[in-house]
Formats: structure tokens, sequence, C-alpha cells
């Protein structure tokens, strides 16, 4: 209750000001110290990943490198330490949506993402495409800077301590060649950003109606019929920013939705413009 008095009071753009401050000058983006040992962190991998091994979706419309590759994409950049269970299920919807998508268009590929964390899903992305030898590029967006040594919450941490995301994600610098990685919020870098087009999008940075409203209509305007955005974190009463703005874009018609439910806790809308 203090929390949301002070919210209100302080106003949302003045809190965010102050974390990305702190930050920015201590590099504590997402922790200060390592929060599992490595132990952990491969008990947690393998307990989800036997969650994927039994999921009907997943061994009906997915080759075997294919979840391999998910598999070991996400032990360095979704298996953290906290209170819910850890969940990339998001990487296979993904996968599914952008073969689907690519099977109708034949151009260059232009993809826009919010939320790059620790890269797992711009990696999914680029993988789905160099695969099918494709000619792409993908915008990402983050608060985190791409070259800023920091601790992850993940099994990087404890091998290697302080790294970049660059370095995080060495293994996979074939995927990262078309890809810009861009620091900042959305309403401070998206309309600075020279994208004329964008076929593809995955929207999961804030959650907040307001932001991911502005980050909805700025794809909006730059797609076209038959192009897919995806929503992450369709979940009521936890994400509601994100349940609203669905709500609101089922009312205007202008798109097919899709909502799938993972679980009680995590969903997804998939948009494809009419």
């Amino acid at each position: 209750m203090l929390k949301k008095i002070l919210k209100n009071i302080i106003g949302k753009k003045n809190i965010l000001k102050f974390k990305i401050l702190y930050w920015s000058i201590t590099g504590n983006y997402l922790t200060s110290k390592p929060l599992a040992t490595k132990e952990e962190y491969l008990m947690r991998h393998k307990e989800y990943m036997q969650k994927i091994k039994n999921n009907n979706f997943v061994n009906n419309y997915f080759q075997k490198e294919e979840i391999n590759f998910v598999n070991n994409l996400a032990l360095k950049t979704q298996v953290t330490q906290k209170k819910s269970e850890i969940n990339y299920f998001h990487g296979f919807i993904i996968i599914k949506s952008l073969k689907d998508f690519l099977k109708n268009n034949q151009e260059k590929v232009t993809i826009f993402e919010t939320g790059t964390a620790r890269g797992f899903s711009s990696i999914i992305m680029s993988f789905v495409l160099e695969k099918l030898r494709r000619e792409y590029v993908i915008h990402t967006v983050d608060l985190i800077p791409h070259n800023r040594k920091i601790l992850w919450n993940s099994i990087s941490d404890i091998e290697y301590g302080r790294i970049s995301r660059r370095d995080l994600l060495i293994d996979y610098s074939l995927y990262l060649k078309n890809t810009n990685f861009v620091c900042g919020t959305s309403v401070d870098t998206l309309n600075k950003l020279d994208i004329n087009r964008i076929h593809f999008a995955f929207l999961d940075g804030s959650h907040d109606y307001e932001d991911v409203k502005f980050e909805f209509e700025f794809v909006n305007k730059k797609n076209k019929s038959g192009d897919i955005i995806i929503l992450d974190d369709y979940t009521p009463k936890i994400f509601d920013g994100i349940v609203k703005l669905t709500n609101e874009i089922k009312e205007k018609n202008a798109y097919e939705v899709n909502i799938i439910n993972n679980n009680e806790k995590r969903g997804y809308v998939i948009l494809k413009k009419k």
C-alpha cells in the first residue's frame, strides 16, 4: 500500500528515471550478486526440460534440432533464480509463428522486439531465419546496454562473473550479425529508429498499459496484411495492461486474435493483421 502511495506521489516516469540512474551507476540491472549455485541453475533447467519433453504441442510441431537449440540457449538466457518457475515456452511459440509467417512472405524480413533481456527471443528468431536462409534484420530494445558488464542472474554469473550480453552470447555470434541492439525505453528510442516496415514483432518490454500500447501503435503503423505481432504475458490479474490492450485490439477488428494459455500464470497473444 505504501509503495502504491509513493508511486502516485513521485510518478511512474520519475521512479523509472531514478532506477535507470541507479542501474547506470552500479551496473546492478538485474542483481548485485549471484542468486544461486551452478547446481541450482542446472536443476531448474533439467526440471523444465522434462516438461518440454512431455509437452504435446512441442512434440507435434518441432524437430529435435529445434527443441535442443531452445533448451541449450535457455540455460544461459532463461534459467534464473526466482520465486516462480522458469518458463521459456514462448521460444516455441515464436518459432512456429515465424515459420508460418515466412511460408507466405519471400521479401527481406524486418523484426522488431522490446524486452531483449539476455537475448533469448531475438536469437530464437535469428535461428529460424538463418536456418531458412532468409534475409533479415532484427531491432531489439532494452534498458540494459549490450556491452555493459553485469550479473545476469544466470549460470554465467557463477562461471564468469560480470560479463556483457555480447560475451554472454558469444557461442551464438552467428545469430547476432543482423541484430541491432538498442538501449533505452521504448518512449525514448522508438521514434528515433529508422524503420519503415515491420513484418514480425515480439513485444515483451514494459507491461504497463500505456507503454505496451505505445509499442503496439508503433508497430501497427508499420505493418501490413498478414504481418504478425506477439504479445507476451497475457495474464489476467497479473498483467492487466496486456489484457486491456488485447481487448481493445479485438474491438477494432483489424487483427485476427489468437490467445494461447500455456498455464494460469503465462499466456500469449498472436495478432495477425487482416
